[in-house]
């Protein structure tokens, strides 16, 4: 395995997900979870495995190309178990785990058990939406309640302090050195929202953490080489 990329946060990691699994596609790459995701769809993989065994996986991923594998829970994909991770890691050039999760909300906090990040993750990308600039925190910060002043102020609107603290508990909740994560605001899609990613990043780079501020759906050709150099 070349690299274990956990992706984290809210905001586009579905979105920051198929842009790895497109640029990685020459190499053999399993796209799983810890948690929750949807499978990727036939244009993002070139096969998808519902509750592979261990061999099967390792046969999937011999060759070059993306698969999508997981436990089937209505819908979704869960974890896979134990010894199929295992085989995974093991028969993988690069894995793709998604390993959080945001109701599909732009920002989130974390309760004590998230997010469930592999113990073999190499990297870290953690994504905030832009899209939640200006609106309450209520409305847009899955799990807003557990910042005790926004618990008291759901009508509290999102700006880049706002966008700073998410970033930061998003860091300390993983529980790994500042020097694995990148920190990437996403959806910049205007100038206001551009203006505000760049002073949130601007801030935190000054404390030591790396940032970008960019919309994956308009370009990605950063997100690959910026997210795995040392």
């Amino acid at each position: 395995m070349k690299a274990c990329i956990a992706i984290i946060g809210a905001g586009g990691k579905t979105t920051a997900m198929r842009c790895l699994a497109h640029r990685l596609s020459a190499f053999s790459v399993l796209w799983t979870t810890t948690t929750h995701i949807f499978p990727a769809g036939a244009a993002d993989c070139r096969r998808r495995l519902d509750a592979p065994t261990a061999e099967e996986l390792r046969a999937a991923l011999a060759r070059p190309g993306v698969v999508c594998a997981g436990m089937p829970a209505g819908e979704k994909f869960t974890a896979l178990p134990p010894a199929v991770w295992a085989a995974g890691c093991e028969a993988a050039d690069y894995i793709l785990c998604e390993a959080d999760g945001a109701h599909r909300l732009p920002l989130k906090l974390h309760r004590p058990d998230e997010p469930v990040l592999p113990a073999e993750t190499t990297h870290c990308l953690a994504v905030l939406g832009l899209s939640a600039l200006g609106r309450p925190v209520g409305e847009v910060v899955h799990r807003y309640a557990l910042h005790p002043a926004w618990a008291a102020r759901p009508d509290t609107p999102v700006g880049v302090a706002e966008l700073c603290a998410c970033a930061r508990e998003t860091v300390a909740a993983s529980g790994l050195p500042q020097q694995k994560i990148r920190l990437l605001f996403n959806q910049a899609d205007d100038g206001i929202r551009l203006r505000a990613g760049r002073q949130a990043a601007a801030a935190l780079t000054r404390e030591g953490f790396v940032c970008r501020v960019g919309a994956l759906q308009r370009s990605d050709d950063f997100l690959l080489p910026w997210l795995l150099e040392r």
